[in-house]
């Protein structure tokens, strides 16, 4: 989907029953940057309730660096919408999942506006990439944050810290490192984004990886820009624990996914439910 040294692809999955067009669900996996396929993912069960899945590569770190994944995000989307016709695909419900690494880059994608600072590639540029809906699992909301952490918890600098260092391009004490992490923010790009989708969060809150307060930080800076925001933490999960690919987990944003794409959300004071 995006030129470069190796061709990124895609796994589109139509539900079986019925004509369509069917909603779609662009999904991006986790990974920390560095790993990670499309085959991952809870995603399995959504074309069994008719909603279509086109899980997406993205470049990697060490293949590219911020904002380029994020390109790669905005690019899957653009595509989605161009392809539309030929899977039976629903142009005008589009919703957007990821998890972990793939979690920001969606979000970052979502409140970008089809603006990453790349330039889309002339055959697609004549698409939106704006989201009906995305659904968030253990999100990095605030990356400076993490940054911050890391520098000052050894154990989490050793599962971050090379992951960070990677996608930014820049060590983890590098003087110009907090600049580019402000930059790539989801939390600056809610503050100033001219339309946002409605988002579901869901976060465990034991997660050792990215605490469960980025979550709820992009929460409350969602719901301060009166826009939609629901919030599910999971007592004493990890990250990127095997519930959130559970029933209890899934058939709600299944739920979620349906109401966004009727319009029938409206802002609410808080959005956490335990």
């Amino acid at each position: 989907m995006h030129k470069g040294w190796r061709p990124l692809r895609a796994d589109v999955h139509v539900p079986a029953g019925g004509d369509g067009p069917f909603p779609v669900v662009v999904y991006a996996h986790g990974g920390a940057f560095v790993g990670g396929v499309k085959e991952m993912g809870p995603w399995g069960s959504l074309p069994g309730r008719g909603i279509a899945v086109v899980s997406v590569e993205y470049r990697l770190a060490g293949e590219a660096r911020y904002p380029e994944p994020v390109e790669d995000i905005v690019t899957a989307i653009r595509w989605v919408r161009a392809r539309a016709g030929d899977y039976h695909l629903d142009s005008g419900r589009v919703a957007g999942w990821g998890s972990s690494a793939g979690g920001y880059l969606m979000a970052r994608a979502a409140v970008s506006g089809g603006e990453t600072g790349g330039r889309p590639l002339p055959e697609l540029a004549g698409y939106g990439a704006d989201l009906s809906a995305v659904v968030l699992h253990y999100t990095a909301g605030d990356m400076s944050g993490v940054v911050a952490a890391a520098k000052a918890d050894p154990a989490l600098r050793d599962r971050v810290g090379p992951s960070i260092e990677l996608i930014y391009g820049r060590g983890l004490d590098s003087e110009d490192l907090p600049a580019i992490v402000e930059h790539g923010s989801v939390l600056r790009a809610v503050a100033v984004a001219q339309r946002l989708p409605a988002f579901l969060l869901a976060h465990g809150d034991a997660d050792r990886t990215v605490p469960v307060e980025q979550s709820i930080r992009l929460r409350d800076a969602v719901q301060a820009r009166g826009g939609h925001c629901d919030l599910t933490v999971v007592p004493g999960q990890d990250h990127a624990a095997p519930v959130f690919a559970e029933p209890r987990i899934v058939d709600p944003t299944i739920e979620f996914l349906y109401a966004a794409w009727a319009g029938r959300f409206s802002t609410e004071r808080d959005g956490t439910r335990r």
